[in-house]
């Protein structure tokens, strides 16, 4: 099969023969001394295509990784909307599990402690963040047990930090019910803000 144009793309060539366009690594090219109006083996194209693929994926998934922890679901999602290719993305995420890159339970462990120490959510709001970035619920409430108490300790904190300039009359219902509401979407407990402002009010009265 005769090789009819060779073209350098940004990272990679395209190698187009009279039965299609294959996408190489150019150290993949120059390693099998490819060149313009040669015949090559279609076999040994394919072959290299794949490899060339994956190669430029796993580069990719790193890179992004050096940025930033992923989940599993995440990198998968990131990778197939750049090669739509199920086949390949699934190679690269074997890999990246292999090589401990990409590792479900030790992300979950480090976006709870970032979400309820930093972040200072609530155990649903931080429940519903991990949820959405494709970790399973059972990891995840397995991952946000140990700051289940932490979390409650955060509510007069939170309350104070964030709702204080609203909590200046005990009588104002209104200004009462923003508070609960801002704190609900920050996945806290109705009763316990509740309680919470109750207490906040005896020591400010007290003070």
């Amino acid at each position: 099969m005769e090789i009819l144009e060779i073209k350098k793309e940004k990272t990679y060539y395209t190698v187009r023969t009279p039965d299609g366009v294959y996408e190489l690594d150019g150290e993949l090219l120059r390693r099998y001394h490819l060149t313009e109006g040669m015949d090559a083996d279609a076999e040994l194209l394919e072959e290299l295509h794949r490899k060339s693929r994956f190669r430029r994926a796993y580069r990719r998934a790193c890179y992004l990784l050096d940025a930033r922890d992923y989940s599993y679901s995440m990198m998968y999602q990131k990778l197939m909307l750049t090669y739509q290719d199920r086949e390949l993305c699934r190679s690269v995420m074997e890999q990246l599990v292999q090589c401990g890159s990409i590792d479900d339970r030790r992300y979950a462990a480090r976006l709870a402690e970032y979400l309820v120490e930093t972040k200072r959510y609530g155990i649903f709001r931080a429940k519903q963040e991990m949820l959405h970035r494709g970790l399973d619920k059972e990891l995840t409430e397995a991952a946000l047990a140990p700051f289940a108490e932490l979390a409650e300790e955060n509510i007069p904190v939170v309350l104070e930090k964030k709702y204080g300039r609203y909590l200046t009359d005990p009588n104002d219902w209104k200004a009462r019910e923003k508070v609960i509401a801002g704190m609900a979407r920050l996945g806290y407990n109705f009763k316990a803000v509740k309680d919470a402002i109750e207490d906040y009010f005896a020591e400010y009265e007290e003070e």
